[in-house]
């Protein structure tokens, strides 16, 4: 019986953690859009390291185009587990929000516009030398313009 006892309460602390972590994750409005910011900024980090290399002003490094790359796909696998582009964040209370209604009207744009640049990340994180990661880098330079230009309010 003590043993059936502890495993209810283990199961019912398990699923309260998860519960509350699930809306913790979701949060509001404000929370999704700071989430989605912090995520661009680290695209954004990512780009410059990338556009140094590619313009040779820092040494070309493996180890580095496939950090950034990861840190590309890391920032975004967070937002789609936080879900911060779920439609009830399309305006914040408090916090400004550059994304463009479209993003919510056009979904399948928007998802076209995520697949591009999951494929450029992909193709950028099977580079192995500085040949191929020029070769790559136009298409990632493209993913990320094309989603600005379509999804992100001029500022």
């Amino acid at each position: 019986m003590k043993k059936n006892l502890a495993a209810v309460l283990a199961l019912a602390v398990g699923v309260g953690i998860i519960g509350a972590g699930a809306g913790l994750a979701a949060g509001t409005a404000d929370d999704m859009i700071n989430a989605r910011q912090a995520e661009m900024k680290v695209n954004m980090k990512a780009m410059k390291a990338l556009v140094s290399m590619l313009k040779g002003e820092t040494p070309y490094d493996t180890a580095a185009v496939q950090a950034a790359a990861k840190s590309i796909s890391d920032a975004q696998a967070e937002g789609v587990a936080k879900d911060v582009w779920n439609t009830s964040s399309q305006t914040g209370a408090t916090v400004k929000s550059g994304a463009k209604p479209e993003i919510w009207t056009d979904a399948a744009g928007f998802t076209e516009a995520w697949k591009n640049l999951d494929t450029a990340v992909a193709a950028l994180s099977a580079s192995t030398d500085e040949a191929s990661f020029k070769a790559a880098f136009p298409a990632l330079g493209a993913a990320c313009k094309g989603c600005h230009e379509k999804f992100r309010a001029a500022e």
